[in-house]
């Protein structure tokens, strides 16, 4: 990043309130390179806090002191101090989450730790809900004539699951796997439509371009994504954000799904009960349908 830093600012509510280890996380992508090794060493090693000096962590990362405090600053605070002490009491609290790699010490072991981070991610998730962002999500998708997905690489998965919830339900939506009807059908998005980018990083240039083509034409825009201020963001009406993940798992992205379909389904149980009735009786027809085809199937 070049040019003056840019402040990065955060509400002092406790319900939307995010804290400072996921604040770090979050908005790696605004850092500079320095700003990032004092961002990796403090998230791999936040229990040195208790007694680092703003001298010795710029000395250990081979920074000057004004860098380092220009970090704390961008985050938000006055000084190294202000900073310090708020990463205490977030780790007094039990806020953050176990960010270190696991080995390879058994299928209890891996499979306990596993659930564990999923769990954490999903907490983590939960508070950083903007629930007036949330509703107004709901009520975009509640009021569309239609809802189309976009999504590439492990996000398609999460994008098939909640495309297949809201068809039996009844709603007029669209996704494809293939990227190049994706970019197919952002080209004829129009007013009434909502377009849902789900992506992890915000970068992913083929769901950053299919968004831009539907808000372009007229089309409401939400993203699901983890990094504020991330490329995507840019053609979102309405963004709504997963914890960013920081172990050996985040090369795997399944805390991340996991979020990102509790998220989706939380919308789609939202829209649901707008159009109960109608919906509900949908889902039936679907089940029935499916019931129908495994009678005939056995005859065959």
């Amino acid at each position: 990043m070049t040019g003056k830093s840019k402040k990065i600012l955060f509400s002092s509510s406790s319900e939307n309130r995010l804290n400072l280890l996921t604040r770090m996380k979050t908005f790696s992508l605004e850092m500079t390179d320095s700003e990032k090794l004092i961002a990796d060493h403090i998230l791999n090693n936040p229990e040195e806090i208790y007694n680092l000096k703003i001298e010795d962590l710029s000395k250990k990362l081979g920074l000057s002191l004004p860098t380092v405090f220009r970090f704390t600053k961008k985050l938000g605070f006055e000084g190294f101090k202000d900073f310090k002490v708020e990463l205490i009491k977030d780790m007094a609290i039990g806020m953050n989450i176990e960010i270190t790699d696991i080995s390879d010490d058994g299928v209890e072991a891996v499979t306990k730790n596993m659930f564990e981070k999923i769990t954490g991610n999903l907490k983590e998730t939960l508070s950083f809900i903007n629930y007036k962002d949330l509703e107004q999500a709901i009520n975009m998708i509640a009021a569309s004539k239609r809802i189309i997905f976009f999504a590439v690489g492990s996000s398609t998965s999460v994008a098939s699951d909640v495309y297949s919830k809201f068809l039996r339900a009844g709603f007029n939506c669209f996704y494809n796997i293939d990227t190049y009807n994706q970019r197919d059908i952002s080209t004829q998005c129009r007013q009434g439509d909502v377009a849902i980018a789900i992506s992890f990083s915000g970068e992913s240039i083929e769901v950053v371009e299919c968004m831009r083509n539907a808000k372009k034409n007229g089309a409401g825009t939400i993203c699901i994504t983890t990094f504020m201020n991330s490329p995507v963001t840019e053609y979102s009406d309405t963004c709504l954000y997963t914890a960013p993940v920081h172990s050996y798992y985040q090369k795997i992205d399944l805390p991340s799904k996991m979020s990102q379909t509790a998220i989706l389904d939380a919308i789609y149980l939202n829209v649901v009960l707008k159009n109960r009735n109608k919906a509900l009786n949908n889902i039936s027809r679907s089940e029935e349908e499916h019931i129908r085809f495994k009678k005939l199937f056995k005859k065959i």
